[in-house]
């Protein structure tokens, strides 16, 4: 699943004063909750933190692309697991080693390694193909998702939830068109990286009933540098002055890119959060078409709205289904 010198600490503070020049005006006639906090109203705050981590995914696709000429993929995923944690150190060194502690490294360990494969995966496929066809495949990661957890949790997906994950894969096959065109290997693999990304994304949902969100980005990237430094290895190349604003803005992205999406998750209901998430896709044909002179044919826009409103609707059964159950357990504990 993450587009903080910006700093863990510096960069999140950062965002959140760009919020909050959006700070509601306390209203004499209407003193409700929202003017009491002095802040814009959850979905809303929600809608724009998805906003900025959907720019900040956008930039990484073109930030990858653009350092993939120049290095081999798994040095790149060694660049960004090494800036990634180095731009975490700040908030580690306020909040203390104490900030850090786990009994959960197991789960850690696996989550790491599903993200370091599906890292390599993914930006093999940004490498290889258009980098708009590259993001509308990873949009199946939520179909993913309900089939691991299906396997991992012993979750039973309704018949709604698998209906709309076989209409999400149509998608896909609609971008893909096996039998009209070849798929290429870029595709097979950026389909392997959502299905690595949606084991990462189980391994988190298990991490976050009892550890740090800011702990768990720290872990995700510091972890991984020992596995990314051994594949960086193979065809290592130097980098030079010209490849450093790259370089500094892929950990900045990505850092940034998680920081967002882990507050919008929090202030806003995750069906209306993914429909926000949805903007990366003409955001990222836009770059693709300016950066790099790519074009997004017909098939991978009606591919990728098959798949986006599959996913939406998987984001809102699965939201219907945890709000019936607080309901419930509401329910249980006044009788």
């Amino acid at each position: 699943m993450t587009l903080h010198v910006f700093a863990g600490g510096t960069l999140t503070g950062f965002l959140e004063s760009l919020l909050e020049t959006f700070r509601l005006r306390e209203n004499q006639d209407c003193m409700n909750s929202y003017a009491k906090l002095g802040h814009l109203p959850g979905p809303v705050r929600g809608v724009l933190w998805m906003m900025l981590s959907s720019l900040f995914y956008a930039l990484i696709y073109v930030v990858v692309r653009g350092l993939a000429e120049s290095f081999a993929v798994n040095q790149i995923v060694f660049f960004r697991a090494v800036l990634g944690s180095a731009f975490m150190l700040p908030w580690l060194f306020t909040a203390g080693l104490g900030a850090v502690y786990t009994r959960r490294m197991p789960t850690y360990l696996w989550r790491m390694l599903f993200s370091y494969v599906g890292a390599v995966a993914w930006m093999y496929g940004i490498a290889g193909m258009p980098i708009a066809d590259a993001n509308a495949l990873m949009f199946t990661m939520p179909l993913f998702t309900v089939i691991l957890a299906a396997i991992w949790l012993a979750e039973r997906p309704g018949i709604h939830r698998i209906t709309a994950t076989i209409v999400g894969f149509a998608g896909a096959l609609i971008i893909l068109r096996p039998g009209m065109i070849e798929i290429s290997m870029a595709a097979l693999a950026t389909l392997f990286a959502a299905a690595m990304f949606s084991g990462a994304l189980i391994g988190s949902k298990m991490l976050t009933a009892t550890e740090n969100p800011n702990a768990m980005v720290f872990y995700l990237y510091t972890l991984m540098i020992p596995p990314a430094a051994i594949g960086a290895m193979f065809g290592w190349t130097n980098p030079g002055l010209s490849d450093i604003p790259l370089l500094i803005a892929l950990g900045v992205c990505t850092v940034g890119a998680q920081q967002c999406q882990t507050r919008a998750f929090r202030a806003a209901p995750a069906s209306l959060v993914v429909i926000v998430n949805y903007v990366q896709l003409p955001l990222i044909a836009l770059f693709g078409w300016l950066i790099f002179a790519q074009s997004t044919d017909l098939w991978t826009w009606a591919g990728a709205a098959v798949i986006c409103t599959s996913t939406y609707y998987v984001s809102y059964r699965e939201g219907r289904s945890a709000r019936m159950s607080a309901d419930n357990k509401c329910d249980g504990g006044k009788s």
